[in-house]
């Protein structure tokens, strides 16, 4: 806040280049590096609603409370853009589905992970969705939220969250919002 009111998955990644000694920007990498795109709504011929895929590009502008949500393909895609033009060697990994206690392990070798969450690590609110050109159902809430995945203890997780800063929260709750979006995260390595 306030420059990306519904940008915090760019700036989450935003949290981890800095991490990694690079002098990115939050709103630059949203300006220059997030592929973004419309909804793009429509039903098909079956009835069904079609639209943008939100795992692959930030659905509307994150510099505006209109902005929707994006998934890990777009913060790949933003993150490797970055580091391409910056002329590293990294590249961002996605490594959805991944549990959490390999998060842990990750988290421990000093490598934060990018992660999709809810704001306050609350429980996921009501989704509205949609089908992609290739039948995938994706889905957002008004609650999602993406952060950065810091520190643990048997108890607790430390979160850089966008929002709040540096955080904790109850490790059985992050692991169960964590595990409500899908189990979604990524890295640069």
């Amino acid at each position: 806040m306030p420059e990306l009111p519904t940008g915090c998955e760019i700036t989450a990644l935003t949290v981890v280049l800095n991490y990694y000694g690079f002098a990115a920007d939050k709103t630059v990498m949203a300006a220059e590096y997030l592929p973004t795109a419309g909804m793009g709504l429509y039903y098909g011929a079956d009835g069904r609603l079609y639209g943008t895929d939100l795992n692959e590009y930030f659905i509307g502008d994150p510099f505006t409370e209109d902005g929707v949500i994006c998934g890990t393909g777009a913060i790949v895609t933003a993150a490797d853009a970055y580091l391409e033009a910056a002329g590293s060697s990294l590249r961002a990994e996605d490594l959805t589905g991944t549990d959490p206690e390999e998060l842990y392990r990750l988290v421990s070798e000093d490598q934060p992970v990018v992660v999709w969450v809810t704001i306050s690590m609350a429980d996921r609110g009501e989704t509205e969705g949609w089908y992609t050109e290739d039948g995938e159902y994706v889905d957002w809430s008004r609650n999602d939220h993406g952060a950065v995945l810091i520190g643990y203890s048997g108890t607790t997780v430390t979160i850089a969250d966008p929002i709040s800063g540096q955080i904790e929260y109850d490790r059985q709750q992050f692991e169960e919002v964590f595990a409500d979006r899908g189990n979604r995260c990524v890295v640069i390595g």
